[in-house]
C-alpha cells in the first residue's frame, strides 16, 4: 500500500498544472543548490522531451459564433463550476477563466455560459428539444434528473460517433462512464471540464483525538498496511460509543456515537468498497440483475448488525454537525463536503472506505449521484462543432485547471496532514465507480441497499425479491428508451 500511495503521488504531481500553482525553482541560490554549477557536458546528448500531451486537440474556425452552454447551480457543499465570468485571484476561478480565453481564441468562438437552478435546466432543456432548437450545445443536469427527464425520453445524442471526442485520453474519466453505460452507446459523460466528480466522491472522517487518546490503532497505518476492513471498522464504530451525558445509555442527542451519514448518499460505498455488487452487464452490453451472492449478503448483514443499532450509528440528519460538535467518531461524506469541516476544532483524518477484507487488493472509490454528466442535447446540428468545443474545454481544463483544483482545495485547504492528501489523491487516481442502482434506481433498489445496510439486512434477500418485477419492468423501459 505505500508503493501504491507513493507511485500515486508522484504519478500525479508531474501532470501539467497552471503557472499559479506551483512554486518557481528559477531564484534559488547556487550556494544552497551547489549541485546546479556542474556543467554538463557538450557531447552528453540532451534529454528526449515528452510528446505534447496536447497536439491533437482538434481546431477549427467558426467564425466568432457562439457556444452556448447551461449548468444547475449545486447547493451542497462543493466547489466546482464549468466556466466563470471574470477573474478574481483564486487560482482555480482564475485558471477556468484562462482556459476558456485559449479555447476561444484556438477555435474562434464565444462561450455562452448559463448557471441555473436544477429545475430550470429541466424545463429550459425540455422546452429547448421538443421545440427541436439548435441552442444550448450541451448541459449538465443531476444524474438522476437526467436519466428520467432526458436519457429515457430519448433527447440525448450518443457521443459515440463524434470524432472529436477522445475519450481515452487523460481529461475524461473513462472509467466512471463506463461504469453508468447501458450498452456500448455514451450519453453522459464525465472529464476534467467539471470537478464534481471529485467534489462527489465518498469517504469517512475520523476523530483523530478520539482515536489518541483511546488508543485505538492508527487507522491510517492500517489503510496504508491493507487491514483497513469491514471488521476492523466496525470494531471502532462500536468502541466510539460513549455516555457523555450520564443517564447510563448509549445513542443519545448528547452521547457520542461511532458513526454518522446520509442513507441515499455516501452509505452506499460501503458495499462498492467491498467490491460487490448486484448488476452486471450482458454480452450486448444491456444490464442485467445477478440477484443477492453469497458475500452481498454478508456484506449487508455485517454492516446492518453494528449501523443499525441506534446505540452506534445514526442516519440522515445533521450528521455533519454531529461530527463538528465532537459527538461522532466517524462520518461519511463527499470531498465537497470537508469545505464545511475548515472550522472544526479538533484534527481530523479523512480515509476510504473499508475493504471486505485483507486479501481485497484495492481500495475502491465511490462517487453519490450528484454529479453532473455533460450531455449533449439531440437537437444540435452540428455535432461535430459541438465536439471540438467540448473537447478542447476539456483539454485545457486538464492543463491548467486540474493541479489547482488540487492545490486549492484539497493541499490542506479541506484537509490538514500529508496523510490526508495521499488518500485523496489515491482514491482520485482508483477504481472510482457510481452505483448503478444509485443513478437509474430501477423499482427503488437505491433504498432497499440502503436500508439494509441501516439495519435491515435480514431481510435484504426477500425484500430484493419484492421488487424484482417492478425493478426489472423500470430497467427494460431504461433499456428500450436507448435501443432505437
Amino acid at each position: 500500500m505505500k508503493k501504491v500511495l507513493s507511485v500515486l503521488f508522484a504519478i500525479l504531481l508531474l501532470l501539467p498544472a497552471f503557472a499559479a500553482c506551483g512554486e518557481s525553482k528559477t531564484n534559488s541560490d547556487p550556494a544552497e543548490n551547489p549541485g546546479e554549477n556542474i556543467q554538463v557536458p557538450e557531447a552528453e546528448a540532451p534529454a528526449e522531451t515528452e510528446p505534447d500531451l496536447y497536439a491533437n486537440l482538434p481546431t477549427g474556425d467558426y467564425g466568432g459564433s457562439d457556444f452556448p452552454l447551461l449548468q444547475y447551480e449545486e447547493t451542497s457543499a462543493a466547489t466546482s463550476t464549468i466556466c466563470v465570468e471574470e477573474l478574481n485571484g483564486e487560482s482555480v476561478n482564475d485558471a477556468i477563466f484562462q482556459r476558456t480565453v485559449n479555447v476561444n481564441e484556438r477555435l474562434n468562438i464565444t462561450i455562452d455560459f448559463t448557471k441555473t437552478s436544477l429545475s430550470d435546466v429541466t424545463s429550459i432543456m425540455s422546452s429547448s428539444v421538443t421545440a427541436g432548437d439548435d441552442h444550448y450545445q450541451a448541459f449538465w443536469q443531476h444524474s438522476t434528473t437526467a436519466v428520467t427527464n432526458f436519457l429515457q425520453k430519448g433527447y440525448l445524442l450518443t457521443m459515440n460517433g463524434i470524432s472529436a471526442f477522445d475519450f481515452e485520453a487523460p481529461w475524461w474519466n473513462r472509467n466512471a462512464m463506463d461504469s453508468i453505460r447501458l450498452n456500448d452507446r455514451i450519453y453522459m459523460a464525465f472529464g476534467d471540464i467539471n470537478y464534481y466528480l471529485f467534489d462527489f466522491q465518498s469517504i469517512i472522517i475520523c476523530n483523530k483525538p478520539f482515536i489518541e487518546n483511546h488508543g485505538m490503532a492508527d487507522p491510517y497505518t492500517l489503510v496504508r498496511e491493507g487491514e483497513w476492513t469491514i471488521d476492523t471498522f466496525l470494531g471502532m464504530v462500536a468502541q466510539g460509543a460513549e455516555d457523555l451525558n450520564g443517564d447510563g445509555k448509549l445513542g443519545g442527542k448528547q452521547d457520542r456515537i461511532g458513526f454518522t451519514g446520509y442513507k441515499t448518499s455516501t452509505e452506499l460505498g460501503f458495499t462498492h468498497a467491498a467490491d460487490v455488487e448486484l448488476f452486471s452487464r450482458g454480452a450486448d452490453g444491456s444490464m442485467v440483475y445477478d440477484g443477492v451472492s453469497e458475500k452481498y449478503f454478508d456484506v449487508v448483514s455485517r454492516y446492518s448488525a453494528v449501523l443499525g443499532d441506534t446505540n452506534y450509528a445514526e442516519h440522515n440528519g445533521d450528521f455533519l454537525g454531529r461530527f463538528r460538535d465532537d459527538l461522532t467518531l466517524f462520518t461519511s461524506c463527499t470531498v465537497g463536503g470537508l469545505s464545511t469541516m475548515r472550522d472544526t476544532e479538533f484534527d481530523y483524518l479523512v480515509l476510504p472506505f473499508p475493504k471486505y477484507d485483507a486479501a481485497q487488493e484495492d481500495y475502491i472509490s465511490f462517487i453519490t449521484n450528484q454529479i453532473q454528466p455533460m450531455m449533449i442535447p439531440i437537437t444540435v446540428a452540428d455535432p461535430d462543432r459541438a465536439g471540438v468545443g467540448l473537447e478542447n474545454l476539456c483539454g485545457e481544463s486538464h492543463k491548467l485547471v486540474r493541479e489547482c483544483y488540487f492545490d486549492e482545495l484539497v493541499n490542506y485547504k479541506y484537509v490538514r496532514d500529508q496523510d490526508a492528501i495521499d488518500i485523496v489523491r489515491m482514491l482520485y487516481a482508483s477504481d472510482a465507480r457510481f452505483e448503478i442502482g444509485h443513478i437509474y434506481n430501477w423499482g427503488g433498489v437505491e433504498n432497499t441497499i440502503t436500508d439494509a445496510l441501516a439495519g435491515k439486512g435480514e431481510t435484504f434477500i426477500s425484500d430484493m425479491t419484492r421488487i424484482e418485477k417492478v425493478m426489472s419492468k423500470s430497467m427494460q423501459k431504461t433499456m428500450d428508451a436507448i435501443s432505437g
